[in-house]
Parts: structure tokens; sequence; C-alpha cells
């Protein structure tokens, strides 16, 4: 019944590959574009490996319509901040292949294999695909969905897998909620991470390290849905117990001052004694290992207090920005 469903929402390309063939590829062209933080990218992206997959699945043998797609990938490959090697160049190399027979897109090819640093260690000119979803399982079903942000199927199938599931595993818990999250289910989350938690807790190989991460993630998650009131408390029951003394040098430790100083910005009032705990840890860190956001949380949550640790820390931060040449000499 998914095949059905995911065959359906692909044959919808169909519009889309009409629409080429008359002359019209604003869909599927590529589109440069400045996606903030990420350079440069391409408005066109998914459109493109929507319609790939669709000259797969659907057996769409169209030589042109595959040539021009593979260029257009080609420009995305060479010119995008990201670099990657993404799954619609593959998909358009297995089907480029096949007109391949007497060498006429070699050199294509071999531009794709020089696209980037990514395409010259990872991308296989030769590689091939499965042109038939019977193989599929449903699991592979729900992340060609996501590689296609075709989140109205994906939702159903994502329901169909859990009531599928007999055992949920720390690997299936993690993966439903990695679900969650792409599908905006976020709610649902709270109760994953909770079991999470309890099972690390409970289990007599848990090590620190892990229990640690247990608790971090569920703050995180208090956090993102803006809860500070219970990432506070959960905060302060990990300081009251969990033994952080061994993961203290640790990224995951500084990862749960971040968290610290997220709800201290965000839950001044409240906050007080939270703020105070972590501005003694951060002293601690050495300021080789201070990164970005650390800096930026910290001076967030100190400033929120009021408290003048927030003026050291900007004139820090900005010397950790010269340092890495991210800002100009003054």
């Amino acid at each position: 019944m998914w095949m059905e469903q995911l065959k359906s929402k692909i044959k919808e390309q169909q519009a889309v590959y009409q629409a080429l063939k008359e002359g019209d590829d604003s869909a599927v062209c590529y589109k440069e574009f400045q996606n903030g933080k990420w350079g440069t990218d391409d408005e066109n992206y998914t459109n493109r490996l929507r319609l790939a997959y669709y000259l797969l699945y659907c057996h769409i043998e169209d030589e042109e319509t595959v040539v021009y797609l593979f260029g257009e990938e080609l420009k995305d490959r060479e010119r995008n901040s990201f670099q990657g090697i993404g799954s619609t160049l593959q998909v358009l190399t297995h089907l480029i292949r096949k007109y391949n027979t007497d060498g006429k897109y070699t050199d294509l090819l071999k531009r794709g294999k020089n696209a980037n640093f990514d395409c010259a260690c990872g991308y296989d000119p030769d590689g091939e695909m499965e042109e038939d979803l019977a193989g599929s399982s449903l699991l592979d079903g729900i992340y060609l969905c996501m590689e296609m942000k075709y989140k109205d199927v994906m939702e159903r199938l994502v329901d169909q897998w859990i009531k599928d599931t007999a055992e949920w595993s720390a690997s299936n818990r993690r993966t439903r909620i990695d679900f969650n999250t792409f599908l905006g289910r976020d709610e649902e989350n709270e109760r994953l991470y909770q079991e999470q938690l309890a099972e690390l807790l409970s289990a007599e190989n848990s090590s620190a390290r892990e229990i640690f991460s247990g608790y971090k993630n569920l703050i995180r998650h208090h956090l993102h849905m803006g809860d500070y009131e219970k990432a506070r408390r959960l905060c302060k029951k990990v300081i009251e117990t969990a033994d952080y003394g061994q993961i203290r040098t640790l990224r995951l430790f500084r990862d749960f001052l971040e968290a610290c100083f997220e709800v201290a910005a965000n839950d001044a009032e409240a906050a007080a004694g939270l703020w105070d705990w972590a501005r003694a840890e951060l002293q601690k860190v050495p300021q080789s290992s201070r990164y970005g956001n650390l800096y930026i949380k910290g001076i967030a949550a100190a400033n929120a207090m009021g408290d003048p640790y927030g003026k050291l820390l900007e004139q820090e931060y900005k010397d950790f920005l010269k340092e890495f040449q991210l800002v100009p000499d003054e």
C-alpha cells in the first residue's frame, strides 16, 4: 500500500516533465541564490531531484532530458558552497550511463568527478541505482520521501512504520525522533527522550557520558519547544545528581553549558543560581576550547542577568573572531 502512495506522488512530476518538454525549464534549471550562512545554493535542487526520481522509477527513456538535467546539476555541484554529491547526481549518473555506450558522455561524467572535493572523494561515475521500488522497504520509502520533501506521504508512511514496529530499541527511537522533527511533530518527542533517558539511567553499564548525553538531549528538546522552566529544572537536576566530572573536558560538557546559558537568557529571574554555576564552570574552560555559540549564548545570558562578566566575554569573542579572520581588524 505504501509503495502505491509513493509511486502516485512521484508520478505528479509528469506535469513538470511535460512543461520541460514544451520548453519551460523554470522549475528544474540551476537557480542560484544566497542561502544565509550556507552560502551559494540552488533553489531548484529538490525539484530536479524529484524529476530525476520520476524518470528513474517511471522508466522514462529520454536521453535529451537526462543530459540537460545532468548539466544543470553539475552547475550546482561546482558552485554550491556546501559542495556535496547528492542523490540527484547519483540518479542522473545511472540514467546517463545508459546512453554512454559509445563514450560520448565520458567527459561529462569526468566533470562530475571533478565538480568539487566531495565528488572527487566519493562520487562514482560508474554508479548504478535500483530502478524498481518493489525491492525497497518501508523505511526506504520514508527516506525517499524525506529526500524529495514529500511530507504528506511521509507522514502516512511513518505512521505505518510506527504501527509495524514491535520493539522500540534505542536505534528505532532515535529514528522516530528524527522523523518527528522533520515532520514538525516535535511534541511527540518528549516522551521518546524521556524513555531514552530512563533506559540509560536503569542500565548497569551506562557510562557517565551516555547518561549526560541523554539529559542533554531532553534539555535541548525543552529549549526547542520554548519550555524554559522544564529545561531549568532538568539542568538543576543534572548539576545535583550527574557525575559530570568525568566529562568536564569534553565538548558534551560545553554543550550543556550552552543549554544553561540559553535557559538563563530566557528565564533570568528564575535561573540566577543556574547562571552563577554555569559562569563559574565557563571560567574553568580554557579559551582555546571555547567557540562561537558558547560565547554568543554566554554573552546573552550575562546581559539578561545584568552581569558585567558579559563585557569580558564580548571582548574575548571579538578576539576569537579576529584570530580566525572572521572579522576585519578595526
